[in-house]
């Protein structure tokens, strides 16, 4: 994987950093998820409540760029706890969508159901959701 595909503006926010890493590590072992990310196009914002930070997500056909903070406009906005974000982590994805039937599955579902969980754009940029899912997933 060529050097420099993802941009992190955001160093001195740590779960930046623990994001960039984990999509470096999906990215270059899984073929399936860069073939994803290649063809992604948009800005996810995700931000922890519980310590007050976040960061936004650039991606441009193959790069992507960390952002300190909410900028712009994003088309999807996650909010939740820091403790709660790893669960997105593990949701299996079958048949090319994510699995909402297995324990890591219906835990995310009883997230979003008791508000515990809040995505923005859920039902308006499913593909860019799903899309994030696959990138994100460690299954």
């Amino acid at each position: 994987m060529e050097e420099g595909f993802i941009e992190n503006r955001a160093a001195s926010v740590p779960f930046a950093g623990i994001l960039a890493d984990l999509l470096t590590a999906n990215l270059t072992q899984r073929s399936e998820k860069r073939a994803v990310y290649d063809n992604m196009r948009g800005t996810v914002a995700i931000e922890l409540v519980d310590i007050e930070t976040a960061v936004t997500l650039v991606f441009a056909a193959g790069k992507l760029r960390i952002e300190e903070g909410i900028v712009g406009r994003p088309e999807i906005v996650i909010r939740t706890a820091s403790d709660r974000v790893m669960d997105l982590n593990a949701l299996r994805i079958v048949g090319g969508l994510p699995w909402y039937f297995d324990e890591a599955g219906r835990r995310v579902l009883s997230h979003l159901v008791s508000g515990r969980l809040k995505i923005k754009g859920l039902f308006t940029h499913p593909l860019l959701l799903t899309q994030l899912t696959k990138i994100m997933s460690v299954m």
